[in-house]
């Protein structure tokens, strides 16, 4: 009898403690973003210090609109990006994370402007070619320029990393099924 008395003793003595340390674990996430918050706002405001005291500096523009892009804040992003271009036109990477944030707010041709634009630039640039075939694909809903876009990236980086999975995608978009017919794995097949 002692015995069972004493496993459930530590039976609820181990369940308390880990309901404890679940509630402490909750409060410390919650915590946690609370501080990265406050961190985000300060090194949002030191960047902003630099720039108003250098108006042309570049590495803050782009670090701050990197900042903006990190927190969902494509307009601000932009703009950081803009000023950062004005300075340097030729960042192929600034450019195709502003055609990133076009894409984010709906301004789809302007996403294919930047990522076109990098493309020219840097024809190796594989994140912009990539960019531009989902733009087509996805918010254009231009299969033949989305299949082009990727079949440009492969030609001219033959190695891509997920050049098996981007063959997959092109292959979808050379051969896309008609607008009201359902995919059979959504148990949706059109008659």
């Amino acid at each position: 009898m002692k015995n069972v008395l004493l496993l459930l003793f530590l039976c609820i003595t181990f369940v308390s403690i880990g309901c404890r340390k679940k509630e402490e674990a909750a409060y410390d996430v919650s915590q946690g973003a609370v501080q990265t918050l406050q961190d985000t706002s300060q090194i949002e405001a030191q960047y902003k210090d630099v720039i108003a005291k250098d108006p042309k500096n570049y590495d803050a523009l782009v670090s701050l609109g990197n900042l903006y892009f990190d927190a969902g804040q494509p307009e601000k992003a932009i703009e950081a990006y803009q000023k950062a271009l004005e300075i340097n036109p030729k960042d192929v990477n600034v450019r195709t994370d502003m055609g990133t944030m076009y894409r984010n707010i709906g301004k789809f041709d302007k996403a294919i402007d930047e990522f076109k634009k990098v493309a020219a630039m840097d024809p190796r640039h594989e994140q912009s070619r990539y960019n531009l075939g989902v733009t087509f694909y996805n918010d254009k809903r231009d299969m033949k320029k989305a299949a082009e876009a990727w079949e440009e990236l492969l030609k001219v980086s033959p190695n891509y990393p997920n050049a098996e999975g981007l063959k997959q995608m092109i292959s979808q978009a050379r051969s896309p099924q008609p607008a009201d017919t359902k995919s059979p794995s959504s148990g949706w097949v059109a008659k």
